[in-house]
C-alpha cells in the first residue's frame, strides 16, 4: 500500500490543493473496484456502493476527495449534489456489459449536461479490459458520440481492476488537468493585475 500511495504522492504531489472528484456510473461497473486497486495496488474484491463511498486520499501536497457514487437507478437522484461541485468527474462504463451500453450513454449525457459544469474535465473510464470479447475503445466513443463534445475535455481510458491496466494512466491525466488548471488561474490572475507606470 505504501509503495503505491508512494507513487501517487509522487504524481501529485506538486499540487497544492483539494481536489473532488465525482465518480459515477451504471451499478456494477466497476467503479469501487478502481478505488480499491488505487488503496490496495492489487485487485480485492468489494461490494456493490449503496448510495455513496467517500474515500479521501493525502498524497503529498494535494488532498484527492473521491466520491464514488452508487449506480442502481435507485441511487442516480444523489448524483446532481456530488457532481454539481466537483472538480473532476469519472464516468465508468463496464466494456463488457454490451446490453447496457446505451442505457450507460444516456446516463452520461443527461449527467453531463443537467449537472455537470462545463469547464470541468471528462474521464471516461473503459473498465473490465482483461475480459474477452469486450467493446472497443473505437466502439465506445463512437456510441458515446464523444467526438461530438469538441467544446469540452474527455480523455478515454481502457481500464482494468484485475490487472491494473490504465488506472494510473488515467490518474497521471488527471493530474495533468489539475496542473493546467492552476497554471490558467495563475496566468488568468497575473494578467489581471495592474502595474504602476514606470516614472
Amino acid at each position: 500500500m505504501e509503495k503505491n500511495l508512494g507513487f501517487l504522492a509522487k504524481l501529485f504531489g506538486k499540487v497544492d490543493r483539494k481536489v473532488n472528484i465525482a465518480m459515477c456510473g451504471l451499478d456494477n461497473a466497476g467503479k469501487t473496484s478502481i478505488l480499491s486497486f488505487l488503496k490496495k495496488g492489487e485487485f480485492r474484491e468489494t461490494i456493490a456502493t449503496m448510495g455513496v463511498n467517500h474515500e479521501n486520499f493525502k498524497l503529498g501536497k494535494l488532498s484527492m476527495s473521491v466520491m464514488d457514487l452508487g449506480g442502481q437507478e435507485v441511487f442516480r437522484h444523489f448524483w446532481p449534489a456530488y457532481i454539481e461541485r466537483a472538480d473532476i468527474l469519472i464516468f465508468v462504463v463496464d466494456s463488457s456489459d454490451i446490453t447496457r451500453l446505451p442505457l450507460a450513454k444516456d446516463i452520461f449525457h443527461k449527467a453531463i449536461n443537467n449537472y455537470c459544469n462545463p469547464d470541468i474535465p471528462i474521464l471516461v473510464l473503459a473498465t473490465k479490459q482483461d475480459l474477452p470479447n469486450v467493446c472497443s475503445l473505437a466502439y465506445i466513443i463512437h456510441l458515446f458520440q464523444l467526438t461530438g463534445l469538441f467544446d469540452r475535455t474527455i480523455h478515454v481510458q481502457k481500464a482494468s481492476s484485475i490487472t491494473g491496466l490504465g488506472i494510473y494512466e488515467a490518474f497521471q491525466w488527471i493530474h495533468d488537468q489539475v496542473i493546467e488548471t492552476k497554471k490558467r488561474r495563475v496566468s488568468k490572475n497575473i494578467s489581471q493585475m495592474v502595474f504602476p507606470k514606470p516614472v
